[in-house]
């Protein structure tokens, strides 16, 4: 079985320096808070061109500090978020206990821009949207659309899914007032834990995830906070992934590129937002036909992932979000039906991509 994700055979291939690295680690005793975190979080603050970058120990956590790092002199109307992304977005809004919106999504699974106008003009001061599978909003338009209707809309990008894209030259990690990382184990950045990153510009926004991350430490406990970290020897093998980023991210493009030519005649793969690069974190595209092909490609041992089987209102915890009827005519219910992803990592070999490619190519020519 080719399987979903690349995580055992990138160990493989990094095993000794991932080693040597906890080995150092360790044998320094400094296992928290140390040169490796700090080294960490400038890079990625240089990479996603931002003052701040704070280290964190999931994304979720980034996502909920965000929320509680908004001026508490903010008129808290509400938060919106996009029906299409991982519970934990739904999660992190529902804890503020705050006024939750939800507004549907285009054909790519990205916030719809063009349903965002009624929720901006009268219910939420904050947004909290997500750039799925490594692709991008059109960022110049929603900039344009949220300041016509507020010019003080506090913007959260959740980036869990698109570090190393950008849009005309802007890093994911950097269009939001906040942004958020994550370096789960499914990511094209992972680390073999948890691990997240939150990146501001905002000197107030950073004094306060870094407060709410190490229980009120740097204000001197004057203020509240968790215990919330990645350890050093995270951040150490992180450094280490850091160097052959680029090389993954030019494999996934040129698999992405592949799988294009291969079978895009047959399928639905969503255009890249114009002027994105794209971070292809995960291959996905629709199809009507896809528990057959899902079946298909299982005989052929090829293992595949649907990443959203429902829309958040019709999660348990997003009762109440939306008329169970209304959401029946939006593109979120009908993405959740068609969307699924194929193996996309960098170290596939051309064998495998080849014949990941063919499975699907076959099913619609001799099925």
């Amino acid at each position: 079985m080719i399987p979903f994700f690349g995580i055992k055979r990138q160990y493989l291939e990094l095993r000794d320096e991932m080693l040597d690295a906890a080995d150092a680690v360790y044998l320094s005793g400094t296992v928290l808070d140390g040169e490796h975190t700090a080294r960490f979080e400038r890079a990625i603050a240089q990479r996603c061109d931002r003052k701040h970058a704070i280290s964190v120990n999931s994304g979720t956590m980034g996502l909920l500090f965000a929320l509680q790092a908004r001026d508490p002199e903010r008129d808290m109307r509400g938060i919106l978020i996009p029906a299409i992304s991982f519970v934990a977005t739904l999660n992190t809004a529902i804890l503020t206990d705050e006024f939750v919106a939800v507004c549907d999504v285009n054909p790519a699974g990205l916030l719809d821009l063009d349903s965002l106008r009624q929720p901006l003009r009268d219910t939420v001061d904050t947004i909290m949207y997500v750039n799925l599978f490594g692709n991008t909003i059109d960022y110049d338009r929603f900039r344009v659309t949220t300041e016509f209707f507020n010019d003080d809309m506090f913007i959260i990008e959740d980036a869990a899914q698109s570090f190393g894209a950008s849009y005309k030259g802007i890093p994911s990690g950097k269009m939001g007032d906040v942004s958020v990382l994550s370096f789960d184990p499914t990511k094209n950045l992972n680390n073999y834990g948890s691990g997240g990153m939150v990146l501001t510009d905002d000197d107030y926004i950073a004094e306060s995830i870094r407060n709410f991350k190490d229980n009120g430490k740097p204000s001197g406990h004057e203020m509240v906070g968790t215990n919330n970290k990645m350890s050093e020897v995270d951040c150490a093998q992180m450094l280490i992934k850091l160097k052959y980023f680029d090389d993954w991210q030019e494999r996934r493009n040129a698999i992405a590129i592949y799988y294009q030519q291969q079978f895009g005649e047959f399928v639905d793969i969503p255009l890249t937002t114009e002027g994105t690069v794209h971070a292809w974190s995960k291959f996905a595209f629709r199809t009507h036909n896809r528990s057959k092909l899902r079946d298909w490609l299982y005989q052929a041992k090829i293992e595949t992932k649907i990443h959203y089987e429902r829309a958040l209102y019709d999660e348990v915890l997003g009762v109440g979000l939306l008329d169970p009827v209304q959401g029946t005519h939006w593109e979120a219910h009908q993405f959740c039906k068609e969307s699924m992803s194929l193996p996309i990592y960098p170290e596939l070999t051309d064998a495998e991509v080849e014949h990941i490619a063919a499975g699907v190519r076959n099913y619609f020519v001799y099925r």
